[in-house]
């Protein structure tokens, strides 16, 4: 699937036929409805309270059916407000769930029956905020998606503080979904406890699959998406398929961690752990077969054990299903450690029936920097003949061992990284012109090529930890005010656009099409029977197209490399 053609609007046919516009009030003027490719309903501003909307419909790549706010973030939806969508193409966006009480059902369900799915359907610039059953105890979810070949992006999920999953990839039998989650914004959950003061099971922001179905392959990617304060449980994001990706995320002082749950081959790579002290701050947990975890940042995190910066854990005997599975064949390599209580956490697991330690696996090139010796870089939790485990080439300048001798060749200890504080995004250290780590280079994995800010990595000259010394920067950091929904994290915009991307943004001002753009290249604008108004050559800035009449455009950007970007506008 190609995903850049999958940005929120619309491919250009020269001629749309019988495509309609209407305006509509409630949500009996839209469920039943006939609705087909090039339609666009359009939500009139207001607070729309108790209103359960049902969406049925086949649109196309080039004519999705939309339907979205008249104003992005002006359309309020309270109460038990709910939607749920089913067919392919179509596209929800601008809608603002606020302060409501829908017990035991989705907020957002790309279902609209057990049997009725949607594909290549997509979720976008929408807001989900305190909107929670009266009763805290009963098990929600805001976001399900099922079918295939969706996605959710530029939307910000707040404060949710019921029991149940945030956003749930459910499995179907035979389908692999492949659905994307990108530059989304969840924040500020707090756990649920039992009598015993102990999280609530189930509270996890993301899950992908469940133990059914977790041998399924899934091929989500969970991508550029910021996490702050998300304290549900110990599993921010539970992994329960095989072969998702997850991929330049940031979780910013979250008392958990990204876990490998249940499911094989998945990737964790190029992701922030800031924890800043936070207490039970964590990293990345392992579990299961063939995973790679590599040129990731973790920064004072303060778990330890199952939540210490990069968990291993001990397997059980013919585990079943909803059980902890043998790590096997794992990858850990390229990772930057700072200051964290505990790094290394291997063949972990509290349960004494769990007997089976990791094999066939390979930690290596990580750089581990303490600016104190307190802290312990690697603690294997339960000593075990049999554990398979290769140590390689990381470099840790100083720190405590649990159980765990090295020798000179697995462990290099007592040499300066000179690691700095740099001014990304959120400042992290790296290492400057000098740093010992230069010194122990490989030429291993071919198949990293990057480093975790996009950095070419030389195939001769690859240093321990995320980042490379020099080279082009191409990959940002997320930043918490870029993504989730524009109407709420978009300060530049007085009049928000209907749809957003960092490359390419188009909104209306008084009867003109304001564009930015981050990159050079050129601008067609065309009327929706395909005939081409207009053609500029654009620099990288913002700029106004003058005296633009009533009327619904398409605009098509093309950046001087090549990438195609689309916008429908809509001029009253």
């Amino acid at each position: 699937m190609n995903h850049k053609s999958f940005i929120i609007i619309i491919l250009i046919l020269p001629i749309i036929v019988f495509a309609r516009q209407i305006t509509v009030n409630s949500a009996t003027q839209i469920n039943g409805g006939s609705w087909s490719g090039g339609d666009t309903i359009i939500m009139k501003n207001g607070t729309w309270t108790n209103q359960s909307i049902v969406i049925k419909g086949t649109g196309t790549s080039n004519n999705p059916i939309v339907i979205l706010a008249e104003t992005a973030g002006n359309v309020t939806l309270s109460g038990t407000s709910k939607i749920a969508i089913s067919g392919n193409y179509i596209v929800v966006s601008g809608l603002y769930f606020k302060n409501g009480n829908l017990s035991g059902s989705e907020v957002v369900s790309f279902r609209t029956s057990s049997s009725e799915f949607a594909n290549n359907c997509q979720l976008t610039n929408t807001a989900i905020q305190n909107y929670n059953p009266i009763d805290n105890t009963v098990d929600s979810k805001w976001v399900s998606l099922y079918g295939k070949n969706n996605k959710v992006d530029h939307c910000s999920f707040e404060n949710k503080n019921n029991s149940g999953t945030l956003l749930v990839v459910w499995l179907q039998s035979g389908v692999v979904p492949n659905h994307i989650i990108d530059q989304n914004y969840f924040g500020f959950r707090n756990s649920n406890l039992d009598a015993t003061g102990a999280e609530l099971n189930g509270q996890e922001i993301i899950r992908v699959g469940d133990s059914s179905t977790s041998m399924q392959t899934a091929g989500v990617v969970v991508s550029n998406n910021f996490f702050e304060h998300c304290n549900g449980e110990i599993e921010i994001i539970s992994n329960k398929s095989c072969g998702n990706l997850y991929s330049n995320n940031l979780f910013w002082e979250c008392h958990g961690m990204l876990t490998l749950r249940h499911g094989n081959g998945c990737i964790v790579e190029g992701n922030y752990f800031f924890g800043n002290g936070i207490s039970g701050s964590g990293g990345v947990r392992i579990i299961g077969e063939n995973h790679k975890v590599y040129n990731n940042y973790f920064d004072k995190l303060r778990g330890t054990d199952a939540r210490s910066a990069i968990c291993m854990v001990r397997g059980k005997l013919n585990s079943l299903a909803n059980e902890y599975f043998q790590v096997k064949n794992a990858v850990v390599t390229f990772n930057t450690i700072v200051d964290c209580t505990q790094s290394f956490s291997i063949n972990y697991n509290s349960g004494t029936t769990y007997t089976m330690p990791p094999i066939g696996s390979v930690i290596a090139h990580n750089n581990v920097y303490n600016s104190t010796s307190s802290n312990v870089n690697v603690d294997v939790d339960q000593t075990d003949v049999a554990m398979d485990v290769i140590w390689k080439n990381n470099l840790m300048n100083q720190g405590k061992y649990s159980n765990f001798t090295y020798s000179a060749t697995q462990i290099i200890t007592g040499k300066d990284p000179k690691m700095t504080l740099v001014n990304t995004t959120t400042n992290m250290y790296e290492p400057v012109n000098g740093s010992a780590l230069s010194n122990y280079s490989t030429t291993e994995y071919p198949d990293i090529t990057k480093d975790i800010r996009g950095r070419s990595r030389e195939a001769t000259a690859k240093l321990p930890g995320a980042s490379h010394i020099s080279g082009t920067i191409s990959r940002l950091m997320p930043k918490k005010s870029t993504v989730g929904a524009t109407f709420i994290n978009d300060t530049i915009t007085a009049n928000k656009p209907i749809a957003s991307t960092t490359e390419f943004n188009a909104y209306v001002s008084d009867h003109q099409i304001i564009t930015r753009v981050s990159m050079p290249g050129k601008l067609y604008i065309y009327n929706t029977l395909g005939k081409c108004l207009d053609q500029q050559a654009v620099k990288e800035g913002i700029f106004s197209i003058q005296s633009v009449q009533k009327g619904t455009y398409i605009l098509n950007f093309i950046s001087n490399s090549g990438i195609q970007y689309y916008k429908k506008i809509l001029v009253k």
